[in-house]
């Protein structure tokens, strides 16, 4: 016997495209969605929401607490003044094998989610809080066939700007060519990670674990490197800094540089 709740929520997206200030724990992802629906002030707690073709659909100050996505497309979705943070302070959403390629969040609380093994290419975060976020065997980038007139392959890549991501957690993942500018990385755990040709730009590592990253071709110019030792990571050919920025990284190799004589 269905869910007479989730019978009516069907009804008034078919019918309307939009829900406004709905319940949404009753209602099943996995279902044959137009594109474009739209989501204004709805809210779900506790729920776990499988499967579904929600591409291209638009949420606006929507709340999730504790809840579970898993292998639903969000492919061209987007996500503006969103909260995924659980109001007692400590539970995150979780995101399991969802297809987020090209979606937006602008404006969001991501505080604790997880995203685990997710296609996240050409995603943007703007403007987020993220801290203590979990990004596990995220896909980033893809290389895609070449442009007519291009002799390399075009590399789509993720944005995170502005964003608050202390203590955030992607280890030995590939970011490579991902631009991560002015953004707050303190404390964040990048083991292993590849930023090869990265920007970070303007964003502050101070305190982060960037043992064995490759930083090959990667642009820190005006990043804080407090607590950043060349030693520990395991290339950085190529990488562009401030010339404000050359003494602290020459001195993590042990070297001492001193005006020139006049």
């Amino acid at each position: 016997m269905s869910d007479p709740d989730h019978d009516s929520l069907v009804r008034r997206l078919r019918q309307t495209g939009r829900l406004a200030k709905a319940d949404l724990s009753a209602l099943s992802f996995d279902e044959d969605w137009p594109d474009s629906l739209h989501f204004d002030a709805c809210s779900a707690e506790a729920s776990r929401f499988v499967g579904g073709e929600l591409q291209a659909s638009a949420w606006t100050t929507c709340r999730f607490a504790r809840c579970e996505f898993a292998n639903v497309s969000f492919t061209g979705a987007r996500f503006e003044d969103c909260r995924f943070f659980d109001g007692d302070g400590t539970h995150g959403c979780t995101f399991r094998f969802c297809d987020l390629r090209g979606a937006s969040f602008r404006n969001c609380d991501l505080m604790l989610s997880m995203f685990n093994v997710c296609e996240l290419w050409d995603v943007t975060f703007s403007n987020c809080r993220m801290s203590g976020v979990t990004f596990e065997k995220p896909a980033f980038a893809f290389n895609s066939a070449r442009p007519a007139k291009s002799k390399k392959p075009v590399r789509l890549a993720g944005t995170f700007e502005h964003c608050r991501m202390d203590n955030a957690i992607i280890r030995e993942a590939n970011l490579s060519s991902l631009r991560l500018t002015d953004c707050d990385l303190s404390g964040a755990e990048l083991h292993g990670t590849s930023l090869v040709n990265a920007s970070l730009r303007g964003t502050n590592l101070s305190n982060a674990s960037l043992r064995l990253a490759d930083l090959s071709g990667a642009d820190l110019r005006g990043a804080d490197l407090s607590g950043f030792d060349l030693q520990d990571v395991q290339s950085f050919a190529g990488m562009q800094v401030s010339a404000s920025q050359q003494h602290h990284l020459l001195r993590s190799l042990g070297l001492d540089v001193f005006p020139d004589e006049t």
